[in-house]
């Protein structure tokens, strides 16, 4: 069984009332016409055990051993949670206003920084929904552990996509208690890039404990001109 802490990859189908609403699979999600354009498809990388993934998969995860499938129903205590009247919220228009939104019934809108769906709109009050879309419903999931990943370089390449997902072309050394990450020329263009490098480094860190410094590195090339 994989050990609690440990960097896996996964893969997984989600599906509520028979409908797939959640893959890693490009193709299925494109047939079952959930695909999205800003999502990175692919085995998801997470450290099992931590909180990365919901509560029932990640008590499962625990449980398996690599190159395992398994299928679970999920009740929503160890999904998305029970519904919480609490949740439900009565804001006024002129919140709306403020900043500058117009909302309608089924909107999907953030406010301090919790997403919510409005439910109606009524004598200038919105009633919004927080909690999250699934929140009650039961949910069966097909999961697999593609692989476990111990090689230090990789940890720390896996850590990067975990913060970055569309940064490639990353060197990796580890020498003498430092990891040195070289990123490619675009990466200051990157938006949050220094936060997500702060968290990165922070991650490295923790997981890798005899690693005492994270250094990254861009480099700038004179381009070379065609005469």
């Amino acid at each position: 069984m994989v050990e609690k802490g440990k960097m896996v990859k996964i893969s997984y189908e989600g599906y509520v009332d028979g409908k797939l609403f959640d893959t890693t699979n490009e193709e299925l999600a494109k047939k079952e016409g959930i695909y999205s354009p800003n999502m990175v498809y692919g085995p998801a990388t997470i450290f099992v055990g931590e909180g990365q993934v919901l509560p029932g998969l990640d008590e499962l995860l625990l449980e398996m051993d690599v190159g395992e499938e398994r299928e679970v129903v999920l009740p929503p205590e160890k999904a998305f949670g029970k519904r919480d009247p609490s949740k439900i919220k009565l804001i006024p228009m002129s919140e709306f206003k403020k900043r500058g939104i117009k909302p309608f019934k089924g909107m999907v809108i953030t406010i301090d920084g919790v997403p919510g769906k409005v439910v109606s709109i009524n004598s200038g009050r919105v009633l919004v929904d927080f909690n999250h879309e699934l929140a009650g419903r039961e949910v069966k999931y097909k999961i697999k552990i593609e692989e476990v990943i111990d090689d230090k370089k990789d940890i720390v390449k896996e850590i990067i996509k975990m913060y970055v997902p569309r940064l490639d072309n990353v060197k990796v050394s580890i020498r003498n208690g430092t990891v040195k990450i070289e990123l490619p020329e675009f990466a200051p263009f990157i938006p949050n890039i220094q936060t997500a490098k702060m968290a990165i480094a922070n991650e490295i860190l923790k997981r890798l404990q005899d690693v005492e410094k994270v250094s990254f590195v861009e480099t700038f090339e004179r381009k070379k001109t065609e005469e």
